[in-house]
């Protein structure tokens, strides 16, 4: 008989102390939070004395500090990497009142990671997908055949000979149930694994300078974190104007982008996406990305100017961009984004990259900004990426492909590898509210359908299932849906992506789609 195991029990509980109940609440809820995970057993009895917020303080400082992998410099890549797990466990794993970090599969994955593979069970007689597990969600697609419905258990296998982290032994299975279908996923036992030795022993193995006595200090500032570069400084303001007054200083790039404009074939060696967003207040903007693949030669810190234009259908010029940028990495590939403030209208947005003032590669697409209430309902476009990670700076509202402190790096020529996950993200503002749950209440089914290089077709078909919403900080009104498809078992070919969502509270239907390539 399995027995329902649940992870909180492995971890020390703390107790109320005289001394613990004088700290102010911003210290006393760090051993209650998602950092509780990584307590050594020494650093639990280490809290339980302290008296003072200045000395949790002092604690937490040199806690993060024992596990910084390169003390030399002011990067700290564990605390990054933590905080990007939080905010993927927030997004995923919520469920119902409690947020995703705290629930149990939020707890596994924020301390062991993803796993190496992952099953799912049906109902009795509905058999079991297994899937290559480098997606988070249990309800990822991963298999070449038809989704299976509703799946009430999960089992994460990690395995020693694919990961670095000590477990112990050759492989750790951890099972996850829902036993009443109401997306409760609780933890159970699964073998005969001592679940709180390997977790100790993981937690241990976090601390990479245990002999740190005093939290290095730095002259220089803050290095940005690993994978998520930005410019170096912030770019200028736009001067947005209309008419003959939206003219370029260089007669170079200007040339480019009309020629760009009158072409009937976009360059492959750059690739535009926007999107249209309102902030919690009712500002308009309009985020526009330039994203370069690796086979453009371009690296990450190049220094480029960023020009273009936005013109009206009649051809008269409202909006003109030139200005010095580095470019930022993302994965092998590299891109530029900034945000614009375009009225609604219809346009052509044509943007491109220059080196010592003359052109690189420009690229035109057609634009449309419809104009967003910030009170009525909505659903943004759907964005494709394989690299989404945790801001470690403060968000400004405008900030382009920003949600909530997540940045979003929409993959701009939509070509993944059969290594990669591709997460699949969108924003909901003012959904239906369920007054039960104070939480939004949207289904969901998901279809993809294609057709391998060898000329084979694809049709996959989940099943409609309550979606997962983590609402956005500081943005009222706002949740983000985000989800990891594994593209181990996608065959080489063209495929597209498509949601039926829908709200069921007011009772309104969004469907969003998306194309997209595997290739080996």
């Amino acid at each position: 008989m399995k027995i329902r195991f649940a992870i909180a029990v492995l971890l020390t509980a703390f107790l109320a102390t005289g001394s613990f109940a004088a700290l102010s609440k911003q210290y006393a809820d760090f051993a209650k939070g998602p950092a509780q995970y990584l307590l050594t057993k020494q650093e639990q009895k280490q809290w339980a004395s302290i008296a003072t917020d200045a000395q949790a303080q002092q604690f937490i400082d040199l806690f993060w500090a024992r596990r910084d992998p390169t003390p030399a410099t002011p990067e700290n890549e564990f605390r990054a990497m933590f905080d990007e797990r939080v905010k993927i466990a927030d997004l995923q794993f919520g469920q119902a009142k409690t947020v995703g970090s705290a629930t149990d599969r939020g707890k596994v994955f924020i301390l062991l990671g993803s796993p190496t593979r992952q099953s799912r069970q049906g109902m009795p007689g509905q058999g079991t997908i297994q899937t290559p597990a480098r997606g988070l969600d249990s309800g990822s697609l991963g298999s070449s055949q038809s989704v299976q419905d509703y799946s009430p258990k999960i089992l994460w296998v990690y395995e020693q000979g694919k990961m670095t982290l000590p477990l112990g032994q050759p492989v750790v299975e951890v099972g996850f149930v829902d036993q009443y279908a109401s997306n409760e996923w609780k933890m159970e036992r699964v073998l005969r694994t001592d679940y709180a030795t390997v977790f100790d022993r993981i937690a241990q193995a976090y601390v990479t300078q245990p002999a740190l006595t005093e939290v290095p200090s730095f002259t220089t500032g803050s290095a940005p974190v690993r994978g998520a570069s930005t410019t170096s400084t912030p770019a200028p303001a736009i001067t947005i104007s209309t008419g003959l007054a939206a003219a370029f200083k260089n007669e170079a790039l200007r040339a480019a982008v009309d020629e760009a404009r009158a072409a009937k074939a976009a360059p492959n060696t750059l690739y535009l996406t926007y999107g249209e967003f309102v902030t919690a207040e009712g500002e308009l903007f309009v985020p526009v990305q330039l994203y370069v693949p690796r086979t453009a030669g371009l690296a990450a810190d190049t220094e480029v100017t960023f020009f273009g234009s936005v013109d009206r259908e009649d051809g008269s010029r409202v909006l003109v961009v030139e200005e010095p940028v580095k470019l930022a990495a993302s994965g092998d590939a590299v891109y530029h984004a900034r945000t614009l403030n375009v009225g609604p209208g219809s346009y052509t947005a044509t943007f491109g990259l220059a080196k010592d003032g003359k052109p690189i590669s420009v690229v035109s697409k057609p634009m449309t900004v419809r104009g967003l209430d910030k009170s009525s309902p909505g659903v943004s476009p759907l964005m494709l990426s394989n690299n989404i990670y945790a801001l470690t700076q403060a968000q400004q509202p405008t900030d382009p492909f920003a949600f909530g402190g997540l940045k979003v790096v929409p993959k701009g020529d939509l070509t993944f590898r059969q290594s990669e996950d591709l997460w699949y993200f969108f924003e909901v503002r003012n959904p239906g509210i369920d007054t039960a749950t104070n939480t939004p209440s949207y289904t969901m089914r998901l279809s993809i359908t294609g057709t391998t290089t060898d000329g084979k077709p694809v049709k996959m078909l989940g099943p409609v299932e309550p979606v997962q919403m983590q609402e956005l900080k500081g943005v009222a009104g706002h949740w983000a849906v985000g989800q990891a498809l594994p593209l181990a078992t996608f065959k080489p070919g063209e495929y597209k992506i498509a949601l039926k969502l829908n709200d069921t509270k007011l009772n309104q239907s969004y469907d969003l789609e998306e194309t997209f390539r595997v290739v080996p």
